[in-house]
Protein backbone atom coordinates (compact mmCIF):
# COMPACT_ATOMS: atom_id res chain seq x y z
CA UNK A 1 0.00 0.00 0.00
CA UNK A 2 2.94 2.57 0.86
CA UNK A 3 4.41 2.20 -2.25
CA UNK A 4 0.97 2.52 -4.24
CA UNK A 5 1.01 5.26 -2.65
CA UNK A 6 4.74 6.87 -3.96
CA UNK A 7 3.69 5.95 -6.97
CA UNK A 8 0.70 7.98 -7.30
CA UNK A 9 2.52 10.20 -5.63
CA UNK A 10 4.93 10.21 -8.78
CA UNK A 11 1.99 10.21 -11.33
CA UNK A 12 0.77 13.41 -9.84
CA UNK A 13 3.63 15.16 -9.24
CA UNK A 14 4.34 14.44 -13.35
CA UNK A 15 0.54 15.46 -14.02
CA UNK A 16 0.75 18.61 -12.06
CA UNK A 17 3.60 20.01 -13.75
CA UNK A 18 1.76 19.25 -17.76
CA UNK A 19 4.10 15.71 -18.66
CA UNK A 20 1.97 13.32 -20.50
CA UNK A 21 1.70 9.79 -19.53
CA UNK A 22 3.20 7.26 -22.50
CA UNK A 23 3.75 3.64 -22.76
CA UNK A 24 6.51 2.12 -24.97
CA UNK A 25 7.47 -1.27 -25.90
CA UNK A 26 9.10 -3.80 -23.50
CA UNK A 27 10.64 -5.74 -26.07
CA UNK A 28 12.54 -4.27 -28.75
CA UNK A 29 15.25 -4.34 -31.65
CA UNK A 30 17.78 -3.25 -29.87
CA UNK A 31 18.43 -2.54 -26.00
CA UNK A 32 21.24 0.10 -26.29
CA UNK A 33 24.86 -0.77 -26.89
CA UNK A 34 26.08 0.70 -23.21
CA UNK A 35 29.29 -1.25 -22.50
CA UNK A 36 28.52 -1.77 -19.22
CA UNK A 37 24.52 -3.21 -19.53
CA UNK A 38 23.78 -6.70 -20.60
CA UNK A 39 20.15 -7.50 -22.19
CA UNK A 40 18.12 -10.25 -21.89
CA UNK A 41 16.84 -11.65 -25.13
CA UNK A 42 13.30 -12.81 -25.98
CA UNK A 43 13.29 -14.60 -29.33
CA UNK A 44 14.60 -12.14 -31.84
CA UNK A 45 14.24 -9.19 -29.18
CA UNK A 46 15.89 -8.13 -26.36
CA UNK A 47 13.70 -6.57 -23.10
CA UNK A 48 14.34 -2.96 -22.83
CA UNK A 49 17.05 -2.09 -20.30
CA UNK A 50 15.59 1.49 -20.29
CA UNK A 51 12.73 3.05 -22.56
CA UNK A 52 14.70 5.80 -23.62
CA UNK A 53 14.87 5.33 -27.92
CA UNK A 54 11.11 5.02 -27.58
CA UNK A 55 10.58 7.87 -25.79
CA UNK A 56 13.09 10.24 -27.57
CA UNK A 57 10.94 9.18 -30.77
CA UNK A 58 8.51 10.17 -29.24
CA UNK A 59 9.59 13.55 -28.28
CA UNK A 60 10.86 13.79 -32.18
CA UNK A 61 7.06 13.19 -33.03
CA UNK A 62 5.70 16.42 -31.18
CA UNK A 63 5.03 15.01 -27.90
CA UNK A 64 7.27 17.33 -25.65
CA UNK A 65 6.77 16.95 -22.21
CA UNK A 66 6.12 12.74 -21.61
CA UNK A 67 6.74 10.76 -18.93
CA UNK A 68 6.33 7.48 -18.26
CA UNK A 69 6.83 4.29 -14.92
CA UNK A 70 7.87 1.32 -16.43
CA UNK A 71 9.65 -2.22 -15.48
CA UNK A 72 13.14 -2.36 -17.53
CA UNK A 73 15.07 -5.53 -17.66
CA UNK A 74 19.46 -6.09 -16.83
CA UNK A 75 21.10 -9.25 -16.80
CA UNK A 76 23.28 -9.96 -14.02
CA UNK A 77 22.08 -7.01 -11.47
CA UNK A 78 21.20 -8.62 -8.30
CA UNK A 79 22.43 -6.87 -5.42
CA UNK A 80 20.81 -4.65 -1.97
CA UNK A 81 20.51 -2.22 -4.69
CA UNK A 82 19.49 -4.03 -7.77
CA UNK A 83 17.25 -6.73 -9.19
CA UNK A 84 17.41 -7.89 -13.10
CA UNK A 85 13.84 -6.51 -13.40
CA UNK A 86 12.79 -3.17 -12.12
CA UNK A 87 10.60 -0.31 -11.95
CA UNK A 88 11.98 3.02 -13.49
CA UNK A 89 10.58 6.48 -14.00
CA UNK A 90 12.16 8.30 -17.30
CA UNK A 91 10.73 11.68 -18.73
CA UNK A 92 11.76 14.35 -21.34
CA UNK A 93 10.86 17.99 -21.82
CA UNK A 94 12.16 20.04 -24.95
CA UNK A 95 13.24 22.95 -24.09
CA UNK A 96 14.43 22.01 -20.89
CA UNK A 97 18.34 22.67 -20.00
CA UNK A 98 20.16 20.68 -17.73
CA UNK A 99 19.97 23.63 -14.86
CA UNK A 100 16.08 23.42 -15.65
CA UNK A 101 16.53 19.57 -15.10
CA UNK A 102 18.12 20.04 -12.10
CA UNK A 103 15.47 21.98 -10.44
CA UNK A 104 12.37 20.15 -12.01
CA UNK A 105 13.87 16.78 -10.35
CA UNK A 106 14.21 18.70 -7.19
CA UNK A 107 10.75 20.08 -7.26
CA UNK A 108 9.34 16.40 -8.10
CA UNK A 109 10.83 14.37 -5.18
CA UNK A 110 10.51 17.07 -2.83
CA UNK A 111 6.21 17.22 -3.62
CA UNK A 112 6.34 12.87 -3.52
CA UNK A 113 8.53 13.14 -0.40
CA UNK A 114 6.29 15.95 1.73
CA UNK A 115 2.90 14.71 -0.04
CA UNK A 116 3.68 11.21 1.89
CA UNK A 117 5.11 13.22 5.19
CA UNK A 118 8.73 11.85 4.55
CA UNK A 119 10.96 14.89 4.46
CA UNK A 120 13.99 12.99 5.78
CA UNK A 121 15.33 9.36 4.75
CA UNK A 122 18.58 7.17 6.46
CA UNK A 123 20.43 5.16 4.83
CA UNK A 124 23.28 3.13 6.57
CA UNK A 125 23.73 5.76 9.03
CA UNK A 126 23.50 8.31 6.94
CA UNK A 127 20.99 11.36 6.97
CA UNK A 128 19.53 13.33 4.16
CA UNK A 129 16.57 15.93 3.59
CA UNK A 130 15.09 15.77 0.45
CA UNK A 131 13.72 19.04 0.44
CA UNK A 132 14.87 21.42 -2.22
CA UNK A 133 17.83 22.97 -2.46
CA UNK A 134 19.95 19.94 -3.39
CA UNK A 135 23.69 20.72 -3.29
CA UNK A 136 25.54 20.97 -6.51
CA UNK A 137 28.94 18.99 -7.05
CA UNK A 138 30.86 18.76 -10.17
CA UNK A 139 32.54 15.28 -10.76
CA UNK A 140 36.02 16.71 -11.26
CA UNK A 141 35.83 18.39 -7.31
CA UNK A 142 34.72 14.99 -5.85
CA UNK A 143 37.32 12.97 -7.38
CA UNK A 144 39.67 15.64 -6.59
CA UNK A 145 38.62 15.88 -2.85
CA UNK A 146 37.88 12.13 -2.11
CA UNK A 147 39.83 10.25 -4.53
CA UNK A 148 42.67 12.72 -4.88
CA UNK A 149 43.18 12.78 -9.01
CA UNK A 150 41.28 14.86 -11.56
CA UNK A 151 39.22 12.58 -14.15
CA UNK A 152 39.11 15.86 -16.42
CA UNK A 153 42.78 15.64 -16.30
CA UNK A 154 43.55 12.68 -17.16
CA UNK A 155 40.57 10.12 -17.75
CA UNK A 156 40.79 6.44 -16.56
CA UNK A 157 37.48 4.58 -17.33
CA UNK A 158 38.70 1.43 -14.65
CA UNK A 159 39.93 3.24 -12.24
CA UNK A 160 37.17 6.01 -12.41
CA UNK A 161 34.37 3.60 -12.00
CA UNK A 162 36.80 1.88 -8.92
CA UNK A 163 37.00 5.21 -6.94
CA UNK A 164 33.43 6.42 -7.74
CA UNK A 165 32.29 3.39 -5.84
CA UNK A 166 35.17 2.54 -2.95
CA UNK A 167 36.14 6.50 -2.16
CA UNK A 168 33.56 8.90 -3.89
CA UNK A 169 29.62 7.59 -3.61
CA UNK A 170 29.92 7.19 0.45
CA UNK A 171 30.77 11.30 0.41
CA UNK A 172 27.38 12.00 -1.21
CA UNK A 173 23.87 12.71 -0.02
CA UNK A 174 24.89 13.82 3.26
CA UNK A 175 22.29 15.94 4.85
CA UNK A 176 21.01 16.84 1.20
CA UNK A 177 20.74 15.19 -2.27
CA UNK A 178 23.79 16.00 -4.00
CA UNK A 179 23.40 16.66 -7.87
CA UNK A 180 26.91 15.25 -8.93
CA UNK A 181 27.45 17.15 -12.60
CA UNK A 182 29.96 17.69 -15.62
CA UNK A 183 30.60 14.02 -16.07
CA UNK A 184 33.70 13.76 -18.39
CA UNK A 185 33.28 13.30 -22.18
CA UNK A 186 33.66 10.09 -22.89
CA UNK A 187 31.16 8.92 -20.21
CA UNK A 188 28.73 11.31 -22.21
CA UNK A 189 26.54 8.33 -23.56
CA UNK A 190 23.55 9.76 -25.17
CA UNK A 191 24.43 13.53 -23.80
CA UNK A 192 25.49 17.39 -25.56
CA UNK A 193 28.79 18.04 -24.52
CA UNK A 194 29.70 21.54 -23.00
CA UNK A 195 30.40 23.63 -26.22
CA UNK A 196 32.98 25.37 -23.89
CA UNK A 197 34.88 22.62 -22.44
CA UNK A 198 34.68 20.07 -25.07
CA UNK A 199 35.97 17.53 -21.76
CA UNK A 200 32.78 17.69 -19.57
CA UNK A 201 29.11 16.21 -20.88
CA UNK A 202 26.08 17.89 -20.06
CA UNK A 203 24.98 15.09 -17.74
CA UNK A 204 24.09 14.64 -13.74
CA UNK A 205 23.17 11.88 -11.37
CA UNK A 206 21.13 12.69 -8.26
CA UNK A 207 23.02 10.98 -5.35
CA UNK A 208 21.07 9.90 -1.47
CA UNK A 209 22.68 9.15 1.47
CA UNK A 210 25.21 7.51 -0.91
CA UNK A 211 23.32 5.85 -3.25
CA UNK A 212 22.73 7.12 -6.82
CA UNK A 213 18.74 7.47 -7.75
CA UNK A 214 18.78 8.99 -10.82
CA UNK A 215 20.67 10.38 -14.10
CA UNK A 216 19.78 13.33 -16.66
CA UNK A 217 21.01 13.89 -20.24
CA UNK A 218 20.72 17.71 -21.96
CA UNK A 219 20.28 14.99 -24.89
CA UNK A 220 22.46 14.43 -27.83
CA UNK A 221 20.49 15.55 -30.93
CA UNK A 222 23.26 14.98 -33.62
CA UNK A 223 22.63 11.48 -34.90
CA UNK A 224 25.89 11.27 -36.75
CA UNK A 225 27.66 11.72 -33.33
CA UNK A 226 25.17 9.36 -31.88
CA UNK A 227 26.42 6.50 -34.45
CA UNK A 228 30.18 7.21 -33.99
CA UNK A 229 29.40 7.08 -29.91
CA UNK A 230 27.43 3.60 -30.71
CA UNK A 231 30.31 2.26 -33.15
CA UNK A 232 32.79 2.98 -30.07
CA UNK A 233 30.21 0.95 -27.77
CA UNK A 234 30.29 -2.16 -30.22
CA UNK A 235 33.87 -1.92 -30.64
CA UNK A 236 34.88 -1.99 -26.76
CA UNK A 237 32.17 -4.72 -26.26
CA UNK A 238 33.80 -6.61 -29.18
CA UNK A 239 36.91 -6.33 -27.42
CA UNK A 240 35.76 -7.73 -24.31
CA UNK A 241 33.79 -10.59 -25.58
CA UNK A 242 30.59 -9.05 -24.85
CA UNK A 243 27.15 -9.99 -26.74
CA UNK A 244 27.16 -7.06 -30.04
CA UNK A 245 23.82 -5.92 -30.16
CA UNK A 246 22.04 -4.06 -33.04
CA UNK A 247 22.41 -0.69 -33.64
CA UNK A 248 19.08 1.11 -33.54
CA UNK A 249 18.68 2.55 -37.28
CA UNK A 250 15.06 4.36 -36.73
CA UNK A 251 15.81 5.73 -33.22
CA UNK A 252 18.83 7.53 -35.26
CA UNK A 253 16.83 8.38 -37.79
CA UNK A 254 13.92 10.43 -35.64
CA UNK A 255 17.28 11.83 -33.58
CA UNK A 256 17.54 14.03 -36.07
CA UNK A 257 14.56 15.44 -36.14
CA UNK A 258 14.11 15.45 -31.92
CA UNK A 259 14.17 19.24 -30.51
CA UNK A 260 16.60 20.44 -28.00
CA UNK A 261 15.27 18.51 -24.60
CA UNK A 262 16.84 17.07 -21.41
CA UNK A 263 15.79 14.09 -19.70
CA UNK A 264 16.14 11.65 -17.19
CA UNK A 265 15.54 8.25 -15.46
CA UNK A 266 14.70 7.90 -12.28
CA UNK A 267 15.46 4.48 -10.40
CA UNK A 268 12.23 4.07 -8.42
CA UNK A 269 12.89 0.78 -6.21
CA UNK A 270 15.72 2.42 -4.50
CA UNK A 271 13.34 5.74 -4.18
CA UNK A 272 10.79 4.25 -3.00
CA UNK A 273 13.31 1.89 -0.61
CA UNK A 274 14.56 5.15 0.87
CA UNK A 275 11.10 6.67 1.56
CA UNK A 276 10.25 3.48 3.49
CA UNK A 277 13.07 3.43 5.53
CA UNK A 278 14.08 -0.42 3.92
CA UNK A 279 17.81 -1.77 3.67
CA UNK A 280 17.39 -3.28 0.14
CA UNK A 281 15.77 -3.03 -3.02
CA UNK A 282 14.01 -6.65 -2.77
CA UNK A 283 12.27 -5.56 0.80
CA UNK A 284 9.98 -3.02 -1.57
CA UNK A 285 8.89 -5.41 -4.40
CA UNK A 286 6.21 -7.75 -3.98
CA UNK A 287 8.18 -10.63 -5.84
CA UNK A 288 12.15 -9.59 -6.27
CA UNK A 289 14.35 -11.96 -8.05
CA UNK A 290 14.87 -14.23 -4.79
CA UNK A 291 11.51 -15.46 -4.53
CA UNK A 292 10.32 -15.50 -8.01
Amino acid sequence: MRRARILRELRHAMDERGYLEVETPLRVRSPGTDVNLEAFSSEDRYLITSPEFHMKRLVSAGLLRIYQITHCFRRGETTDLHNPEFTMLEFYAAGLSLKDMMEEIEEIIGAVSAAIHVDEVQYGGVICNLQPPWQRLSVDAAFRQYAGWSPLEAFDEDRFYFDLVDKVDRHLGRGKPTILLDYPAPLAMLAQLHPGDPRIAKRFEVYVAGIEIANAFEELTDSEEQRRRFEGDLERRRQQGKPLYPIDEIFLTALGEMPPCSGIAVGVDRLVMLLLGADRVGEVMAFPESII
